[in-house]
């Protein structure tokens, strides 16, 4: 095992290596976006660098003029690539002498000197709604302007030159002139503020996709407590937000409290503030010193559920760890994103579980974290954790289910795995280790083999099989039972894709009222330790939800499985209840299970089910299988019997919060004449739903129910509550639902905006990708599958980083044909396509196959 110092060494000769070899990529004009090769080239040969930038920012503008003088050490002479795209240099100075403004693939050639370079430049860099690094976006409410900038992954360098890389880091001076009515909020405290100018000192090192700043009209909310952050929020929200706020930044400065305790590590920066903003593509963005949020995470639009204000909880404890994770100690490259955005994930959660254990964290991290990470892993279009990304222009396909949900998945079974003592040492070690600098896998890896002891043993082949390879085990069990005992209990484990991967895995076996630890890493092993134990009911071989990997009932163990959960009102065990009806419900997934039998035994569990968050699992799980694993003659056999149930849970549970989940899912099933007159008196006033208060949203996600149903009143009503919502969000929601009309000519407009608008901001067409693909209305949206598919090169280069899974998400599951899933896998059979759009549409298209096989399997 190399030391720390060691491993360093090995670093830097392998950077050596790489800049001799790519020689050639500094000489010459670079390829477009930054590659790995140059990224590694400039790292060695580039450090002290000072950016002192200056903007001019104006109302409705499309352009924004700057001014940046650049410091840096190069430790050579010759030609030197830095990043600047979409905008226009008017004038270039470098060491005094001009230079060509010309740009090449995105790049200017800089002929640095061997020491200090300063470089001068005065451009001209683009704003828009959308597609651009700093984004316009218009309040509805009161015609206010804001602008704010997105970086990540490479973008910095669409709004100033730059070296666009992670490992990079340098420290920025920011001058801002604009309307005097404008506040600023930057990654540090401002220094000076008036007469429409304001000034922030220099930062700390951070990376350019941490960089940012907001402007616009905005308002701040102050908490009379020092420790908690201030809020920032456009001017015509005040209201929402001062009645919002005070929960979000008490939590936030929980967070700050854990995090340094934790990681023996105090907050890095000088300051932290969270800014709302509308329309924002993420949940939110961990800018160092400033974390930008999307206003409606935080000011709920709909009346909340406890799950909702846990997920908002969660989104700020994210958000806030990775100003340890991710902006003190930045990933090299992006290949290894998990090292921020898993353990920001998985660190919330365990925040949360000490600071509010009664909401049940790791039951949510199961509900909320699992699916997603197991619906992506099963599929040909999965990924490793550590992701080959050879250029930067593809880092955005890197962020999805793999890094966001399976890395702290893992990184959960990896605490198992060592201890929690030696998973806390081990994190400690790596911040200490890499503060204010980059760091890789490899160097965390390291950290938890010196801090582990002998728990540690096997951490290269654990880290070998979990990190670099993709994919998951499938683990079964089989056992007999004797005179009352068991007798003998094997697991087995195989590869859920064709390629005979075998994992170290860590797990426990639940047996009735007693748990059985395992570390194994072969394709079967046999338990001792059951040997013995009393018989059980049934045998679920991942209680506490400690492994990673699908998980299956036996033949035995599901009937079983089945009686207890409806016995077991209320649960001594809510996490092992809410995992065996995973374990059920994954059974249908891959078509061992008939859907209807799932969903009938959900709806027997539902009138004495107390747990609000499963309640919605299963209301989902229901709608899934009403709308896309049944046809359509059980769909209309079963919906009665769902839309009774639910409406009668939305009307009479005992809690609010069952009630509005409820309320939720019968909004999204209702389609018999009754129910949907149902939908028209709640919107009416005729019905009520005890203790909910409708707000905008309940309202037009009604409405849109009635539009996407073809209901005969429904353009009268939707025109009804157009008239009545003039509000931002009014217009917004209009424009979605409106999308779910089940109407060719309809289609045809909406899917000509998608293409050809340049005034439609981005979140109004997401919000409105999934009413225009209805389970409905295959027969109306199957026809714009494959120009939806043709479309992905174009969103790669000009969206924000979630928009491509959004839109595959919805024109890709929205449908349930064979004849879908072979015009899909048509168009995968071109050769020239992107590899990494063509892992994207298998990832989509594997959920539509599965839907397939099991409408043809089970014929109800």
């Amino acid at each position: 095992m190399p030391t720390l110092r060691g491993t360093r060494a090995c670093l830097l000769l392998a950077t050596a290596m790489l800049l001799v070899a790519s020689k050639n990529v500094m000489a010459d004009p670079a390829e477009p976006g930054v590659s790995h090769a140059l990224a590694i080239a400039r790292a060695g040969r580039v450090s002290n660098l000072r950016y002192r930038l200056s903007f001019v920012l104006k109302e409705h503008a499309a352009t924004v003029a700057g001014t940046e003088t650049l410091t840096f050490d190069s430790d050579a002479a010759g030609d030197l690539p830095i990043d600047y795209r979409d905008g226009t240099v008017q004038s270039a100075t470098l060491n005094g002498k001009a230079i060509p403004t010309e740009l090449v693939n995105g790049h200017l050639m800089l002929p640095a000197i061997a020491g200090l370079n300063t470089l001068t430049i005065a451009f001209t860099s683009n704003a828009a709604p959308a597609g651009k690094a700093i984004t316009r976006y218009e309040d509805k409410d009161d015609g206010s302007e804001y602008l704010y900038t997105l970086f990540v992954p490479m973008d910095a360098s669409m709004a100033f030159p730059c070296f666009d890389q992670p490992d990079l880091k340098a420290r920025f001076t920011l001058e801002l002139r604009h309307p005097e009515s404008w506040t600023v909020i930057g990654n540090t405290k401002p220094v000076s503020v008036g007469a429409g100018r304001t000034d922030f000192p220099e930062t700390l090192p951070v990376s350019t996709y941490l960089f940012a700043f907001a402007a616009g009209p905005f308002v701040p909310v102050r908490s009379q407590k020092p420790a908690e952050p201030t809020v920032y929020v456009r001017k015509s929200q005040l209201a929402r937000a001062q009645q919002e706020s005070p929960q979000v930044q008490q939590m936030v400065a929980q967070g700050i409290g854990f995090f340094s305790e934790f990681f023996a590590q105090p907050f890095p920066f000088p300051k932290y503030d969270l800014v709302l903003i509308l329309g924002f593509p993420f949940g939110g963005m961990e800018h160092a010193g400033e974390t930008f949020l999307n206003e409606d995470s935080v000011l709920f639009r709909s009346t909340p559920t406890a799950s909702d204000y846990f997920r908002r909880n969660i989104l700020v404890l994210h958000e806030t760890c990775h100003q340890w994770f991710g902006d003190l100690v930045t990933m090299r490259w992006f290949d290894d994103l998990w090292l921020k955005e898993g353990f920001a994930q998985y660190m919330a959660y365990k925040a949360l579980a000490q600071l509010e254990p009664a909401s049940n964290p790791w039951k949510h991290f199961y509900e909320d974290i699992k699916p997603l990470a197991y619906g992506i892993d099963e599929t040909e279009g999965t990924t490793p954790i550590f992701q080959d990304i050879a250029n930067l222009k593809d880092a955005k396909s890197a962020y999805g289910a793999i890094v966001y949900q399976k890395a702290p998945a893992v990184l959960k079974q990896l605490e198992f795995k060592l201890g929690p003592d030696a998973f806390r040492g081990g994190l400690r070690m790596y911040l200490k280790d890499h503060g204010y600098s980059n760091a890789r896998w490899s160097d965390l890896i390291g950290a938890f083999k010196q801090a582990g002891g002998p728990a540690a043993a096997g951490m290269d082949a654990w880290a070998d099989a979990w990190i670099k390879h993709r994919g998951m085990p499938q683990v079964e069990a089989s056992w007999s039972c004797k005179a009352g005992k068991i007798a003998d209990l094997t697991l087995t484990q195989h590869d859920v894709l064709p390629e005979g991967l075998l994992w170290p895995i860590s797990n426990r076996i639940s047996l009735g009222d007693k748990t059985v630890r395992v570390d194994w890493s072969t394709a079967s092993t046999s338990v001792a330790e059951a040997a013995g134990q009393p018989c059980p009911a049934f045998v679920f071989a991942n209680a506490g939800d400690e492994g990673y990997g699908r998980f299956l009932l036996d033949r035995a163990s599901e009937p079983a499985a089945a009686r207890h959960l409806l016995a077991a009102h209320p649960s001594k065990d809510p996490l092992l209840d809410t995992m065996l009806w995973g374990a059920l419900w994954d059974n249908v997934h891959v078509a061992q299970s008939p859907p209807r039998v799932y969903a009938e035994l959900a709806l027997q569990s539902l009138p004495t089910e107390t747990d609000e968050s499963l309640a919605r699992v299963q209301g989902g799980r229901i709608s899934a299988a009403l709308h896309g694993y049944l046809h359509d003659a059980g769909r209309r056999a079963l919906a009665p019997k769902a839309e009774s149930v639910i409406a009668d849970r939305m009307l009479h549970a005992p809690s609010l919060g069952i009630r509005i989940v409820s309320f939720r899912a019968f909004t999204s099933i209702a389609e018999t004449p009754a129910a949907m007159q149902q939908v028209k008196d709640l919107l009416s006033g005729k019905l009520a739903v005890p203790g909910l208060t409708l707000k905008p949203l309940d309202r037009w996600n009604l409405v849109g129910h009635l539009v996407q149903m073809g209901d005969p009143e429904a353009a009268a009503i939707y025109a009804a509550e157009k008239d009545r919502d003039h509000s931002g969000e009014g217009q917004r929601y209009a424009y979605a639902v409106a999308a779910g009309e089940p109407s060719a000519a309809v289609k045809a407009r909406y899917f000509d905006e998608y293409l050809h608008s340049q005034s439609i901001q981005e979140d109004w067409i997401t919000q409105s990708l999934r009413p225009f693909n209805a389970w409905n209305q295959t027969a109306l949206t199957e026809s714009y599958l494959t120009q939806a598919l043709n479309e992905l090169p174009e969103i790669k280069q000009h969206r924000k980083i979630f928009f491509l899974g959004a839109w595959l998400g919805a024109f890709v599951d929205g449908q349930n044909s064979p004849s879908a899933s072979a015009a899909v896998h048509a168009w995968l059979n071109n050769d020239r396509i992107d590899p990494d759009l063509r892992r994207k549409v298998l990832e989509a298209v594997d959920s539509l196959d599965r839907t397939v096989q099991i409408r043809q399997k089970f014929k109800e």
